[in-house]
């Protein structure tokens, strides 16, 4: 997505665990929370190396106070991870509570929202996502063959995702149509991949349309087959679905 601050924010560029305010194509005015990102001062342990609770909370909380009191609005609270997922943190429920709570005192209309590829479920994980008001989920492969020949893992790491997303209400698909050692842009893998998003039935579908990369090992999907993608999905299940431009959903600022 292009992201352009509006001209009344409070950007915070030189923050590693909080970014924004910045404009987002389809979020609107959003700020960032990156739980994912390594080798923090202030990491969890030696061996975790990502950002305390306690640190994520109160570096959360001052900015939140400041963009509230600056009378900026903010309609989406981002949480993704810039290097590893964020659900992965070991402390992500007690995280999600807090922001939770932070969100109700100073922006209680903002959409609570969650960047994963829920690649490490855990027992606890259905009812964290619960807690997020929208659940973002790197959804790729139709079958769980393809997943296991793209991703090099077990078949039943597949059926476990599918059945974790099966009847999450606040479930947003995405995928970037991947090209390489599966090529999911082809007929079948794409009938197989709009059968499963019709089972899982999510809000909404966002196709990614990210800038071609001289890599050997992937290759873009051109933004015509995303159309034709998107068309036939819709066609077929009723999910509206829809192409979101850039390399990822929620980009933070550069530093300035």
């Amino acid at each position: 997505m292009t992201d352009v601050a509006p001209p009344t924010a409070i950007l915070v560029t030189d923050c590693p665990i909080f970014s924004g305010p910045v404009k987002l194509d389809r979020l609107n005015t959003s700020v960032g929370i990156d739980l994912g990102s390594l080798d923090r001062s202030l990491a969890v342990s030696r061996e975790v190396r990502l950002p305390r609770a306690s640190v994520v909370v109160t570096t959360v909380a001052r900015h939140m106070i400041r963009i509230s009191k600056s009378g900026e609005k903010v309609d989406s609270i981002v949480v993704y991870g810039s290097v590893q997922d964020p659900a992965a943190h070991p402390d992500m429920r007690a995280i999600t509570e807090n922001l939770r709570e932070l969100r109700n005192k100073w922006f209680s209309k903002a959409k609570l929202c969650l960047l994963t590829e829920a690649s490490t479920i855990t027992p606890e994980l259905p009812r964290l996502l619960g807690i997020y008001d929208r659940v973002y989920v790197r959804f790729e492969y139709g079958t769980a063959k393809s997943y296991a020949a793209a991703t090099d893992k077990k078949a039943a790491d597949y059926t476990a995702l599918c059945s974790l997303l099966t009847g999450l209400s606040s479930l947003i698909v995405t995928s970037r149509v991947p090209r390489g050692d599966v090529d999911t842009s082809t007929e079948a893998e794409v009938k197989g991949w709009i059968k499963k998003v019709g089972e899982l039935k999510p809000r909404e579908v966002w196709l990614q349309s990210v800038e071609p990369k001289s890599t050997k090992k992937t290759k873009t999907t051109p933004k015509a087959r995303l159309g034709e993608i998107a068309s036939e999905l819709t066609e077929k299940t009723g999910i509206a679905a829809h192409i979101v431009s850039g390399d990822q959903i929620y980009t933070p600022p550069p530093a300035t």
